[in-house]
C-alpha cells in the first residue's frame, strides 16, 4: 500500500479552520445555553466519531466530516459536570477532528487507510510499524506509581491554602502531580503498544527528564502539539528567523491552551493567564540558547529545566487547579472521594489516549503481523 502520497496542499488546512470556527460560533451563541447531562455530551461524542469515520471513509464527504466535527466541539461547553470532566471530554472531543482534518487533507484518490496512516505518523514526521508482542512489566508498575504520586500531590495541592509562602508549595504540589499525569501517559502508551504489537509514536516521553527547555516542549511533552506547531507556525515563519518562528508557534499554542480554560470554567482572567504561561516559554529557550546550555553538566541542565518550569508554574497551575476544583463547589477543601472520582477521571482519560490512537495505528499499519510472541518483564525498547 502507498502510504505516502503526495503533500498535502496547504489551502485544505482552511476546512479544518472552518470547522473550529463553526464550532466556536456555536459554544458562543445566544440562542442556546441549556446544560447537557455528561452522559449526553459522551454519547454524542461517539456520535461524533461514528460520523466523521463513516464521511472521511469517503473522499466526497471529507469536507462535510471536518465541518461536523468542528460543530461538535460545541458540546462540552453545554455539558453540566465537574470542570474537570467538561474538560477531559473537550480534549478527547479533539480526535474527531483531527481524524477528519487528516481526511480532508488527502481528499483524491487516497484510501481512507493512508489517510489514517498519516494522521498516525503525525503528517509522515514519524513511524508506525509491527513488532513482537510484549507484556512491559515494568511499564505497569510505573504506571500504578505515577497514578499514586498525582493522588498524593494532587490531594496536598488542594488542601493547601494558596496564601503567601504556601502558594509556592502549592505549585510545587501540583506540578508534580502534572508532570505524573505526563508520566502516566508515557507509562501506558508504552504498556499498550507493546500488548498491541506496534511502535508508535510517542505521546509523552517522561518530561521530568528533560534537560533544557526546549527538549521539554519539542520533544518530550506531547510532541504531538510540536509538530503541529511547526508545521502551521514555525515552518511557514522560520525564513523571518528561528526566534520570530519560535514566538509564533508558542503564542499559537497559549491561545488554543487560553480557549480551552476558558471553555472549561468561563473565566477570562485564568484563561488568559494559562495562555501566558506558553507565551513566556521561549523567552527562556532563547536565554538557553544564549547560555549554551548543551555544554553544561546533566544535573545543572536538569536543574535549569526545573527552575523555569517552577518559576512560571503559577501561571499553569492556578488556572489548573480552577478546572479541577469548580466542579466539586469546595475549591481548596477536596476531601478523600473527590480525589479519587478525579484520579479515576484522570487514569481514565490516559488509558483512553494511549489505546484509542494505536487501535487506528493498528488499522491503519501496511506492515503484517508479527508471528513471534514474546512476554517480557523488562522494559521494551
Amino acid at each position: 500500500m502507498n502510504t505516502r502520497p503526495k503533500k498535502p496542499n496547504r489551502k485544505l488546512l482552511l476546512w479544518p479552520l472552518a470547522g473550529i470556527a463553526i464550532g466556536a460560533l456555536a459554544a458562543v451563541n445566544p440562542f442556546y445555553r441549556p446544560p447537557l447531562p455528561f452522559y449526553v455530551g459522551v454519547v454524542a461524542w461517539c456520535v461524533d466519531m461514528v460520523l466523521v469515520l463513516v464521511l472521511a471513509a469517503n473522499p466526497v464527504g471529507t469536507r462535510a466530516a471536518v465541518l461536523i466535527a468542528g460543530l461538535f466541539e460545541a458540546i462540552p461547553c453545554f455539558v453540566w459536570a465537574p470542570s474537570l470532566l467538561r474538560a477531559l471530554l473537550m480534549c478527547i472531543s479533539f480526535m474527531p477532528l483531527a481524524i477528519a482534518a487528516a481526511a480532508v487533507l488527502f481528499p483524491e484518490n487516497i484510501s481512507f487507510r493512508a489517510r489514517l496512516y498519516f494522521l498516525c505518523t503525525w503528517g509522515f514526521t514519524r513511524e508506525v510499524k509491527r513488532r513482537a508482542y510484549t507484556f512491559d512489566g515494568l511499564s505497569l508498575i510505573r504506571l500504578i506509581a505515577a497514578t499514586a504520586i498525582f493522588a498524593v500531590c494532587f490531594a496536598l495541592a488542594e488542601k493547601i491554602t494558596a496564601n503567601g509562602v504556601w502558594l509556592l508549595a502549592q505549585c510545587a504540589a501540583f506540578g508534580i502531580a502534572i508532570l505524573a499525569v505526563a508520566e502516566m501517559g508515557t507509562a501506558c502508551d508504552k504498556l499498550v503498544t507493546g500488548l498491541m504489537g506496534l511502535t508508535t509514536p510517542a505521546l509523552m516521553q517522561s518530561p521530568y527528564l528533560s534537560h533544557s527547555v526546549n527538549e521539554f516542549w519539542n520533544t518530550r511533552w506531547n510532541p504531538a502539539a510540536s509538530v503541529l506547531f511547526r508545521s502551521l507556525c514555525f515552518k511557514p515563519l522560520a525564513r523571518h528567523g528561528a526566534a520570530v518562528a519560535t514566538f509564533a508557534a508558542f503564542f499559537a499554542s497559549g491561545i488554543a491552551h487560553a480557549l480551552l480554560v476558558f471553555m472549561a470554567i468561563g473565566d477570562w482572567g485564568y484563561s488568559l493567564a494559562n495562555g501566558a504561561f506558553f507565551c513566556v516559554q521561549p523567552v527562556f529557550i532563547m536565554i538557553e540558547r544564549r547560555m549554551k546550555i548543551k555544554l553544561w553538566p546533566p544535573a545543572a541542565r536538569r536543574a535549569w529545566t526545573i527552575s523555569v518550569l517552577a518559576i512560571t508554574s503559577p501561571l499553569f497551575v492556578a488556572p489548573a487547579l480552577q478546572v479541577v476544583g469548580r466542579g466539586w463547589g469546595r475549591y481548596g477543601y477536596a476531601t478523600l472521594p473527590d480525589v479519587l472520582a478525579s484520579t479515576v477521571a484522570v487514569l481514565s482519560f490516559v488509558v483512553f489516549i494511549a489505546v484509542l490512537p494505536s487501535l487506528a495505528s493498528l488499522v491503519s499499519c501496511p506492515e503484517h503481523r508479527p508471528s513471534k510472541v514474546a512476554l517480557e518483564l523488562t522494559p521494551t525498547p
